[in-house]
């Protein structure tokens, strides 16, 4: 409560509406007098001026006087008062309890409505005013409200109608407000809770009462959802108004824009001429993806901001249903500001009615998803749009009352507001006066409430630690004390086994060590030497010091002599120095002074140099003045210096030189007179030394004579090993005559010893041989039984080693004839039965054409069903658009039939001959061998297509052309299901390769070419083993790393991952963030929290796309041949082209080529190669692209630069990857070529038994005639080409369609035969003899056995060989025609199961000399070449056994789907026909609501005339001035007749059979001569339908606006209600 709202002040908000109000009106001016001013400031006196200021205003005196205030001590205030609990423990009320206590009523409900969304400032339901209480409003009254223009009011009667008093009751106090007493609470939750102390309030489950949902609250959330329906009404109407067609009703949208077809709807309709494929059926769940990304890439054209988009996600799994209204609402003004549409999507907030179960339903989806709601408001601000000025409504009975209030609104707010002001002012009197009473006890209370309350919670919350503490506390020890008892009992358990383990770890270690210590002392031993030489070192010294010591101990008396000795030398040392002096004192004196000098000159320089260091002009007028004072004074001290130096110098001299003389003079006296003496006490002084130190060393050497013995012999030793060493060296320059001197020495005695045994065993051989021979035989008969003993009783594992064996020379066999360079004749032998056709071959090639034949069936029946379907389509969307009328559809249905199979009524390819040459004229049938002779050469000279495929990308032939020619190719091809066809298709797309490149003149026009080539790539490599390979080689990646990893995020950008981390924080804290959303990439990085997760993603991110090479390394075997072999000719081709380019550059651009079309469509969009069965979400497919993102600079071989300066971090694992990209790059191109992968080459269809055949339409040979025909003289630049003149003979491609078009069937198959087949290989002869020779072979090496070939035909004839040889024919004559030998398919040139085997050898060496001359063969190799031939024969069966089950399989596979293509097209047609016969109904069965009509109208009286004289139409008829049809817009101009006698002129529109108009224009009562047309519906939508804004009528007089024109006939003959 403020003050203000008692004050009664308040000023009035300008541009009030009815139905709001402001709470605080004027009041009375001398209410504020009441209030006393007081300028006390302290804490008392502002407490006292608040009071004061909140007393109760005067008012009339009461019948009773107020109740007693009872004396409690005074308490901190503070807190909200509850006047209910007040009333409740004092036991006495004011006047007005007796109203308080009263249950709350309907009536009470209604005014507090009112006061509560009429007012700005809360309000109570009653006045608490003394001595009375305001009326109540009964039921009736209540329920009159029912028809109130305020939606509150007539909620507020639905409650008076459906509940009773009891309903609205407070039971309880926890339901009021505290501190308002009567005042219910507003809460979300079902039922209200008791508090402590009271009990819970109770509900009634049947009926809707305020325990369940408070009735303010409930219109407060589901105003959310009203809007939120408008605004799905807002888009429906729009997208009806785009699709022309009605789609589900409000509350079914968010369900039916699931499967993205009405979206797709709008993509068609707004870009008619782009072809869109729309998956309707609902069985295709997983193609209703196709239709959303269809919208998407439709935004994306129109350049939607991302603000507006939604995922794939929100509309396909319903996550966020209000962002894609929020879109559809974006794309509406986006298409209205682009001038797409010239209409903008309606505002419907307030003209929409729902039920209250749908916006309940609606409000409950809504919290459920727990999506924010877009702001819809202000998008058009968004988007530059001006508001679009709403139409003028017509008026209601309600809007009339509204239009009333508001001309009187200024009076009715001003009542509302001096009553609502007094009323205010009344309560709040009331209340505050209550509350002044009884503070002094409130105070009280709620003190003692609140420290009772905190006391409990203290000793709660303190025993319960107490508690939590102990029992923590024995947790733990119990757990301690069991770990070490468990921990004490196992090691107890194992003392043995832990002190054995012990003992040999410490003896393991002991000998580790002595044998650390063996291994050092052996490679130190040298340093051990030494460090014993040092040791006797070091004693010897020990002995000098003891000598030296004995010597000191004496040397007392020594110290007398040595000092008189020392004297005396130095006396004499001195006199000499002093003569020295004397005679050198003239060079002292000069040296002095010549170093005083330099000394003074240094000081000088010094001096100088730091005088010529000073600079300015200040230094310089210093310098000037100084320098001539220097001057002076090194002048003067010059001249003293030289004037006093030598004197100076001398007299020091002399007097040094006198005192030095005196002291010598003196010592050589005294040494001088005592001489003798001296030189006797030295003598005498030595001699005793002398014999002292003798005796002590004589003494120490007894005592240490062990130890100088075995020094003495180390030392021995020592030179004994040095005269060995130099021995040693002296021998060794003569080792080898020394060895070689040994040696024969050795030599010449053991020859001497092995002479003299032989010499004794001569004598005695003949018994020694007889000896030997016994015991060899007794040996080996011994061995033998052991054998024979042990064969038996092993005789199974025997028999398994002998086939173990066996097997294994086989497999080296076999392995000699796959891999060997020259496989022997038995290998050869053994093997040549695989060349043979088994009936299981005979089979797979039967069940392979039947396969084939089928699946080119199939596939042109769905062909033709989606042909139908897709213009079934295109009807019933002109149908809805009103384009076309429904019985054209009708007629189109029926001359369908209402099946799929029933279009090839006449297509019919099962039978053996589909095409009936006998039902051809001679013309006719001489055209088709020349289609066949033209579609043999486009298949087998691929140079022909390849300047084709050139010509139309330098044509710029649109999109749609390719897509067809593309389509003409993969026919022309048989979409490469046989070998032969796959092999043509490759070596076509090498050929246009080759045309491409040498067409450019750099690489970089290469890399930047759009290329034909690659479309047609792209069609070959959607196969089932190309989606095989993709699902091995990327299933388990993609997988385990993005789809079973739904945390898994590798978001590289710092900037997002920083407000994702501010997003989380918010979410798990629930408070917002102390870090700052608006700053930089480079400040993101700096976070610890960001600079993390980067660094994980960056880390996530290397090691997926490790593991992405490491697959395609050891996958890469395994790819499919087709993309390497294209791989290879591409690099081929670019370095042939651009020789002066590195082979590392180009095979750098080849696998980027490889990458970007093969390998990341399959990477970035799973889903669609059947890598993961089901879809992927916004963030698993921004994870594919960040990794594609890197491995895209990998195959690129490029480092990341300024463009992703944030992934710049993985460079260094980049450049490491590139040699791992390098190799597997040189190992994809490293494949066999197109002919030996096949096994066919350029003559093999010449030779070959069967003939190829194709499946075709008629039309897409008539097509594809036109196709080459048109750009023959590119196609065919020479005059004479054999292109050329089959097209001239086949003629013009339209006549040949007129022509042959005729024939029953519409798709035929063709057996391709060469042009001029007579023109034959070469060396056709040559290789048919080859041929027939290796058949001869391989019966002669089955016949006849040898080393060699050579020696097999030189070998004579037995009777046994011919009976061999006619084994062999009688045997290959049984088996007949299924069980195809060797090389029968060949053109024998000779029968040879009619000749002998003797004229069979002698055939096949004339032919061998034959081969011979020709260079074929040599005899050299023994004719080797034949066997090397055979061998590959047999490689090449085995290659093409398994090509064909692969074959087998791949079509199996294509005819499974084919079929689930077809049943889905049955069920797409069933839905189609269900649709137009629920049309047909509707159409018949509509018929709207009878519009109520004001009398005395212009149309009430036109209707009133027509019953009168009887001509109503069918339909309806209107009658309108031609000035309210201009003033709609529809009419433009009216020739004759100015703008100002429109009044007068009035036209009726009527209708009296379907879809037919009559317009006729009268004035007054008479029509205007020339003044009628009839208008079918079918003119006007066509007109609309080719964008013709006008249409002229009355002789081309009345000219009116074709769009407003169809809405005016809809909206009065066509509406809905």
């Amino acid at each position: 409560m403020s003050s203000a709202a008692s004050s009664g002040y308040a000023t009035k908000a300008a541009g009030y509406k009815r139905g709001i109000t402001e709470a605080n009106g004027p009041g009375s001016a001398a209410a504020t007098d009441h209030y006393p001013s007081s300028n006390d400031a302290t804490p008392a006196g502002t407490y006292k001026n608040i009071r004061q200021s909140l007393r109760p205003l005067p008012q009339a005196p009461t019948a009773s006087s107020p109740p007693q205030k009872t004396r409690v001590s005074p308490h901190a205030r503070g807190q909200s008062l509850d006047t209910a609990r007040l009333s409740q423990r004092m036991g006495a009320t004011p006047t007005s309890s007796p109203a308080r206590n009263q249950p709350v009523t309907p009536s009470a409900v209604a005014r507090l409505s009112e006061s509560m969304m009429h007012s700005a400032s809360p309000s109570h339901p009653q006045s608490y005013q003394h001595g009375h209480s305001p009326t109540l409003m009964s039921t009736p009254e209540l329920r009159s409200l029912q028809k109130s223009t305020t939606g509150h009011l007539r909620t507020l009667s639905k409650f008076t109608g459906t509940g009773s008093d009891s309903d609205f009751a407070l039971d309880v106090p926890a339901q009021e407000v505290t501190g308002m007493h009567g005042r219910r609470r507003l809460q979300r939750n079902d039922s209200v809770r008791g508090t402590k102390g009271a009990p819970a309030a109770t509900t009634s489950g049947a009926r809707r009462g305020w325990n369940d949902r408070n009735w303010m609250d409930s219109q407060r959330q589901f105003l959310q959802a009203y809007e939120y329906l408008c605004h799905i009404g807002e888009a429906k109407e729009w997208i009806e108004d785009i699709i022309k067609k009605p789609i589900p009703p409000i509350i079914q949208l968010e369900e039916a824009l699931r499967d993205g077809v009405t979206l797709a709807e709008v993509v068609q309709a707004m870009c008619p001429e782009r072809p869109i494929r729309i998956f309707r059926n609902p069985k295709l769940q997983y193609r209703h993806s196709d239709n959303i990304a269809t919208f998407f890439r439709f935004l994306a054209d129109l350049e939607l901001p991302e603000l507006f988009r939604f995922e794939l996600i929100d509309l396909y799994e319903k996550k966020n249903i209000p962002k894609v209204i929020y879109c559809i609402h974006a794309l509406s003004w986006l298409l209205f500001r682009k001038g797409f549409v010239d209409f903008r999507i309606g505002n419907l907030v307030g003209q929409l009615q729902f039920e209250h179960h749908e916006l309940e339903e609606m409000q409950k989806g809504l919290d459920k998803a727990g999506v924010s709601m877009p702001a819809f408001s202000g998008m058009g601000a968004s988007f530059g749009a001006e508001p679009e000025p709403e139409p003028e409504p017509v008026e209601t009975e309600d809007e009339r009352v509204e239009r009333e209030l508001q001309e009187n609104e200024p009076a009715v707010l001003d009542l509302q507001t001096q009553i609502r002001g007094a009323m205010v002012r009344m309560k709040l009197g009331n209340t505050m006066q209550c509350m002044w009473d009884d503070e002094p006890m409130l105070i009280e209370l709620q003190s003692r409430i609140r420290g009772e309350w905190a006391r409990q919670i203290f000793e709660y919350r303190l025993g319960m630690k107490r508690f939590a503490v102990d029992l923590q506390s024995a947790a733990r020890g119990f757990l301690v004390r069991r770990r070490r008892i468990s921990q004490a009992q196992q090691w107890e358990a194992q003392g043995k086994e832990v002190v054995r383990l012990q003992n040999l770890v410490r003896a393991r270690r002991a000998r580790n060590e002595v044998s650390y210590l063996k291994q050092r002392l052996r490679k130190e031993q040298s340093g051990v030497r030494s460090f014993q030489a040092a040791i006797r070192g070091a004693l010897q010294r020990k002995a000098v010091s003891d000598q030296l010591e004995q010597t000191q101990d004496s040397a007392g008396a020594v110290e007398s002599l040595q000092a008189v000795i020392r004297g005396t030398l130095l006396r004499s040392r001195i006199c000499d120095q002093k003569a020295k002096l004397i005679r050198q004192q003239a060079m002292v004196v000069k040296l002095q002074a010549a170093v005083r000098a330099s000394r003074q000159r240094q000081q000088t320089s010094h001096v100088k140099r730091s005088l010529e260091a000073a600079t300015g002009l200040w230094r310089a007028l210093q310098a000037v003045g100084r320098g001539s004072s220097v001057r002076k004074n090194v002048s003067l001290l010059r001249q003293q210096l030289n004037v006093e130096s030598f004197g100076v110098a001398k007299l020091q001299a002399a007097t040094r030189g006198c005192s030095v003389r005196k002291e010598i003079a003196t010592a050589k006296t005294a040494l001088l007179e005592n001489v003798r003496h001296i030189a006797k006490v030295q003598a005498a002084a030595r001699g005793v030394l002398l014999r002292n130190r003798v005796s002590s060393d004589r003494k120490r050497l007894q005592a240490c004579a062990p130890g100088i013995i075995k020094v003495q012999g180390f030392a021995r030793g020592c030179l004994e090993r040095k005269r060995r060493k130099a021995l040693l060296a002296e021998i060794r320059p003569h080792s080898a005559q020394i060895t070689l001197l040994q040696g024969l020495s050795r030599a010449m005695l053991l020859r001497n010893e092995v002479g003299k045994v032989l010499s004794d065993l001569d004598n005695e051989e003949p018994w020694i041989t007889e000896l030997q021979a016994a015991a060899r035989g007794n040996l080996v008969r011994r061995q033998f039984a052991e054998k024979k003993r042990f064969f038996k009783e092993n005789m199974e594992k025997v028999i398994k080693v002998q086939s173990f064996v066996r097997g294994r020379l086989q497999g080296e066999a076999y392995k000699s004839l796959t891999s060997g360079a020259n496989p022997p004749v038995g290998t050869i032998k053994n093997f040549v039965h695989l060349l043979n056709d088994s009936d299981f071959d005979f089979d797979e090639e039967i069940e392979f054409e039947r396969l084939r034949k089928t699946v080119v069936q199939h596939v042109r029946q769905n062909e033709m069903a989606e042909q139908y379907i897709d213009q079934l389509d295109i009807k019933i969307a002109l149908l809805v658009k009103n384009k076309i009328t429904l019985d054209e559809v009708v007629k189109h249905q029926r001359h369908f039939g209402g099946h799929v199979g029933s279009l090839l009524n006449n297509t019919e390819i099962s039978s053996k001959d589909p095409f009936d040459l006998k039902a051809l004229n001679k013309n006719s049938r001489k055209k088709l061998e020349h289609y066949q002779q033209l579609f043999f050469i486009l298949q087998t000279q691929p140079q022909y297509l390849a300047r084709l495929f050139k010509r139309l990308r330098e044509q710029g032939t649109a999109e749609k052309d390719s897509k067809r020619t593309e389509n003409l190719m993969m026919s022309l091809f048989g979409y490469a299901q046989k070998r032969r066809e796959e092999y043509y298709l490759l070596k076509l797309i090498a050929r246009s390769i080759k045309e491409e490149v040498e067409g450019c003149s750099s690489l970089q026009d290469y890399v930047r070419g759009n290329f034909f080539w690659v479309k047609l790539l792209n069609a070959y490599v959607r196969s089932p083993r190309d989606r095989k390979y993709m699902r091995d080689l990327l299933g388990q990646l993609v997988r385990e790393n993005i789809v079973e990893n739904p945390e898994l995020d590798l978001e590289s950008d710092p900037l997002q991952i920083y407000r994702s981390a501010l997003n989380n924080e918010e979410l798990r804290t629930g408070q917002r963030s102390q870090r700052r959303l608006d700053i930089t990439r480079e400040e993101a990085i700096k976070d610890p929290e960001t600079r993390r997760t980067f660094t994980t993603h960056l880390q996530d991110l290397r090691d997926i796309a490790d593991q992405f090479l490491a697959a395609l390394e050891e996958m890469l075997t395994k790819m499919p041949f087709g993309i390497r072999y294209i791989a290879q000719q591409i690099f081929q081709s670019l370095c042939a082209r651009f020789k002066h380019e590195s082979h590392e550059s180009i095979l750098q651009i080849v696998g980027h080529w490889v990458w970007k079309s093969y390998l990341q469509p399959a990477l970035t969009q799973p889903e669609t190669w059947g890598i993961v069965d089901r879809g992927m979400t916004p963030l698993q497919k921004r994870n594919l692209g960040e990794v594609a993102k890197v491995l895209s600079q990998v195959a690129l071989g490029r480092l990341f630069g300024g463009d992703n300066v944030f992934l710049q971090p993985l460079n260094s694992y980049i450049s490491e990857a590139f040699t791992t990209v390098a190799h597997i790059w040189e190992t994809l191109i490293s494949v066999q070529d197109a002919e030996s992968q096949f096994d066919i080459d350029e003559f093999n269809d010449l030779y070959a038994r069967t003939k190829p055949t194709l499946y075709i339409k008629m039309l897409d040979i008539f097509a594809i005639h036109h196709l080459v025909a048109a750009d023959i003289s590119f196609v065919c630049p020479s005059k004479d080409d054999i292109l050329r003149d089959v097209v001239h003979e086949l003629g013009s491609a339209k006549n040949n369609e007129n022509e042959m078009m005729g024939v029953s069937s519409t798709e035929i198959n063709l057996t391709l035969n060469p042009k001029l087949h007579d023109m034959e290989d070469p060396d056709a002869d040559v290789k048919s003899l080859f041929m027939q020779t290796k058949r001869c072979i391989l019966y002669i090496i089955r016949v006849q056995t040898g080393p060699n070939l050579m020696n097999i035909l030189v070998q004579p004839i037995s009777m046994d060989d011919e009976d061999r040889w006619q084994a062999l024919i009688q045997e290959e004559l049984s088996q007949g025609d299924r069980a195809r030998g060797a090389y029968s398919d060949a053109n024998a040139l000779v029968d040879v199961t009619g000749l002998s085997y003797s004229e069979l050898k002698r055939t096949a060496l004339e032919s061998i000399v034959q081969l011979e001359r020709f260079g074929k063969l040599s005899r050299h190799n023994y004719y080797q070449d034949l066997l090397n031939a055979i061998a590959v024969d047999i490689r090449t069966k085995h290659r093409r056994r398994i090509q064909r089950q692969r074959e087998l399989e791949g079509v199996r596979l294509t005819l499974g789907n084919l079929d689930e293509k077809a049943l889905w097209l049955e069920q797409q047609l069933k839905s189609y026909n269900d649709y137009i016969e629920q049309a047909m109904m509707t159409l018949q069965n509509k018929k709207g609501k009878k519009r109520f009509l004001v009398p005395f109208t212009k149309q009430y009286n036109h209707e009133r005339e027509l019953q009168r004289t009887g001509r109503v139409p069918k339909f309806g008829s209107f009658k309108y001035s031609a000035r309210a049809l201009a003033d709609k817009g529809v009419l433009v101009s009216y020739q004759g007749y100015a703008e100002k006698q429109y009044d007068r002129i009035n036209m009726t529109v009527s209708s009296d059979e379907v879809g037919v108009f009559f317009i006729e224009g009268s004035m007054g009562s008479i029509q205007i001569p020339g003044a009628s047309a009839q208008v079918p519906l079918d003119d006007l939508l066509q007109a609309q339908f080719n964008n013709h804004q006008f249409m002229n009528l009355f002789e081309g007089q009345l000219r009116l606006n074709v769009n407003l024109f169809l809405h005016l006939i809809f909206k009065k003959f066509y509406r809905d209600e």
